[in-house]
């Protein structure tokens, strides 16, 4: 029992680890970087695999010209990844793209000089300084715009991008002369130190080995090759086994257990993570959700190149999955070192290529040896048996509805059960899944189609006069289909509810400007996710897409949603507050389907509040013109407009209007309508109203 209870203890401890990883921004940029680069190291695999069977078959200039094309992939992967760390930094935090790639190139250029004075930029980076810089360069730009704002020296917000980009720039310029002037000693002995650090995990013997398969296994969890962190060590590792290869043909020295091969036949069949195994375990699962991966992983498998199955099951910042991902290669290391060691299986005699097929990898290296290939196949059988647990737990996870799914941090809303034995079907893995799959549901709206905009009108009830317009997002495919907003659980899923709530903003007070401007007295009603309330950038947006006046007599609108849960009411509501400082009307939208109706009346400044349809739903039910007349009398009470959603019927308008309601937006008056044809309604109703208002002619003033 107390096994069970550790066991389920550790598995609720990793899906909250992994919760608040797969939100945390830094997180975000490393795993973008990383993906981005998954093509290049595909590509990279492909291209090694050529110059195998180029040289095998005795094309050897072709071989050689193939081999140098991979050194150039794997010397241009580090700047790929600092430069999308910026691509993604700028996307994310809506700043300018080529500022942002100008400042991480400009940091990890300034940097790697720092460290090395003769370095050659281009042909020596390390992922770790190219992720870093990235990293550091544009937070730091973000520090220091975020604090020229608070200066509001500048209307226009293009100078403050360009002024922080060369102040931030100059920033780092001192702190690295500062750091090559006056810490040039220091400076050497952390280099010194950290060069001794990873030759720690040279694999000279035993246990030196065992930190190796550690050194290429665990950076995976964040996405990161462990061969291209410390790439120095194996190259050396290699040059090291060729000596020692040559040596021993001259009868000058025994071979040696450890090598570069010794590591690709036992710990890496498959990939990194023995991967193998998984894909065998995926397979054995018929219910598998996971299986449409194999069309993709497995054929790259057979090459031991396995970022679609890291990143599609996935093993990134899955702190279930990573705990077979490691164990595996070390147990294959274990066996493998000790069979090796007794003599049951030769030493490794020739040089493979990593991207050579398993099996036929270990026939050749091991000098054909069929012991060999028998211990090949017990390991991958090992690993089957380490997997198949953790696969099936997985299976194990019900996948929730979107209700379940809190709308501001992107976590299940699920109960802790009871039992303890219910534990285990704990959503820790479909976490991760659902992230996943929501950037590539994200990827694949952007890939196919554009987003554009509707508009559903609000009427006055007393004269049917349109006095404002709720802006809503549609996708339209590039077949020209029409999808409602339910894409947005993939923003809301991913943190980028912003993104989407400011490109409406923006590109919605454009289109009244440029399209509507005849129309006066308006009202542009814009939905305010709490994930964007949040955001610190909020402000700085609003004032930009103010700074050009609207038309005669229009306001702009935040609707905040009261369906979903604000999990920072404090900082919500200081947020409402300086956006009334601004002009902007504050409405509660969806009142009385969600978590707090009253608390939302009494906590928030608000200007109108919106009844949900159930009010309207609820008008067939006994009482039910009571509850929503009471209703209407406690919104009064706080001094808000009333305007209630879903009206259908004539039966229901009237009564609504009976109920003293002064507003209303539903089908019975328009549906969500595209900008041209609402366009085209307000100019008639502009005409109807400049005809009502003219003066009648007299017959008797002449």
């Amino acid at each position: 029992m107390r096994k069970l209870w550790l066991y389920n203890n550790l598995l609720h401890r990793l899906h909250n680890s992994q919760s608040r990883l797969l939100n945390n921004r830094f997180a975000h940029a490393i795993i973008a970087s990383t993906m981005a680069i998954v093509p290049l190291s595909i590509v990279r695999g492909l291209v090694i695999t050529a110059s195998v069977i180029c040289d095998t078959t005795g094309f050897n200039n072709a071989a050689i010209w193939f081999m140098q094309l991979q050194v150039g992939f794997l010397a241009l992967a580090p700047l790929v990844m600092n430069i999308y760390v910026a691509v993604h930094w700028a996307v994310r935090n809506r700043l300018s793209q080529i500022y942002c790639i100008a400042l991480s190139i400009s940091t990890l250029m300034i940097f790697r000089r720092i460290l090395d004075d003769n370095a050659q930029f281009f042909l020596d980076i390390s992922i770790p300084l190219a992720l870093a810089s990235g990293v550091f360069g544009n937070y730091l730009q973000e520090v220091v715009s975020e604090n020229l704002l608070k200066l509001r020296l500048w209307k226009d917000n293009s100078y403050t991008n360009i002024i922080s980009f060369f102040a931030t720039l100059g920033i780092i310029a001192l702190f690295s002369c500062a750091i090559k002037l006056g810490a040039a000693i220091w400076l050497k002995s952390g280099m010194d130190f950290l060069n001794n650090l990873s030759m720690y995990f040279y694999p000279k013997d035993f246990l030196h080995g065992i930190s190796y398969v550690l050194l290429r296994t665990v950076p995976w969890f964040f996405g990161l090759h462990g061969y291209y962190l410390f790439l120095d060590i194996d190259v050396a590792f290699t040059a090291a086994q060729k000596i020692n290869i040559n040596d021993w043909h001259t009868l000058h020295h025994p071979l040696n257990i450890l090598s570069p091969v010794f590591y690709d036949m036992w710990c890496n069949a498959g990939g990194t993570g023995n991967t193998v195994s998984l894909i065998i375990c995926i397979f054995m699962e018929a219910k598998s959700p996971h299986r449409r991966l194999l069309g993709v992983a497995a054929p790259m498998a057979i090459f031991n190149i396995n970022e679609p199955l890291i990143f599609g099951y996935p093993i990134v910042l899955n702190p279930v999955m990573i705990i077979p991902f490691v164990l595996v290669p070390l147990m294959s290391y274990l066996v493998a070192y000790g069979a090796t060691y007794l003599d049951m299986v030769p030493r490794i005699s020739e040089i493979v290529s990593w991207s050579t097929p398993s099996p036929v990898k270990v026939w050749l290296a091991s000098g054909h040896s069929v012991s060999a290939v028998f211990l090949y196949l017990l390991i991958i059988s090992l690993g089957v048996v380490i997997y198949r647990p953790f696969v099936t737990t997985s299976l194990k996870q019900s996948v929730p509805d979107n209700s379940d799914l809190d709308l501001l941090t992107g976590e299940m809303n699920m109960t802790q059960p009871t039992d303890f034995e219910m534990v285990p079907n704990y959503s820790h893995i479909v976490e991760g899944n659902s992230y996943i799959e929501a950037q590539r549901q994200i990827e694949k709206l952007q890939n196919s189609g554009q987003f554009i905009l509707y508009f559903q009108p609000q009427v006055r009830l007393s004269d049917h006069i349109i006095v404002a317009l709720e802006v809503l997002i549609r996708h339209q495919s590039d077949s020209g289909k029409i999808t409602p907003p339910v894409f947005l659980k993939y923003y809301e899923r991913t943190g980028l509810m912003p993104e989407m709530d400011f490109w409406v903003m923006e590109h919605a007070l454009d289109y009244v400007r440029e399209n509507m401007s005849d129309a006066e007295n308006m009202t542009l009603s814009v939905n305010i996710s709490p994930q964007t309330l949040v955001d610190y950038r909020l402000l700085n947006v609003v004032r930009k897409v103010l700074a050009k006046p609207l038309p005669t007599g229009w306001q702009l609108e935040f609707e905040i949603t009261e369906s979903q849960k604000v999990q920072e009411p404090v900082r919500v509501a200081e947020v409402l507050e300086k956006m009334r400082s601004l002009g902007i009307k504050i409405a509660l939208d969806d009142f009385g389907s969600g978590y707090s109706t009253l608390h939302y009346l009494t906590r928030y400044p608000l200007d109108k509040i919106k009844l949900d349809r159930s009010m309207v739903l609820g008008l067939a039910k006994p009482d039910g013109f009571n509850f929503l007349r009471q209703v209407v009398k406690l919104c009064m009470v706080v001094k808000c407009e009333v305007l209630i959603e879903g009206v259908e019927t004539q039966d229901e308008l009237a009564q609504v209007q009976m109920a003293g309601i002064e507003f209303c937006q539903g089908y019975f008056f328009h549906r969500p309508l595209p900008g041209n044809v609402v366009c085209q309604l307000l100019t008639e109703q502009h005409k109807k109203m400049s005809l009502s208002h003219a003066p009648r002619f007299n017959p008797q003033q002449i």
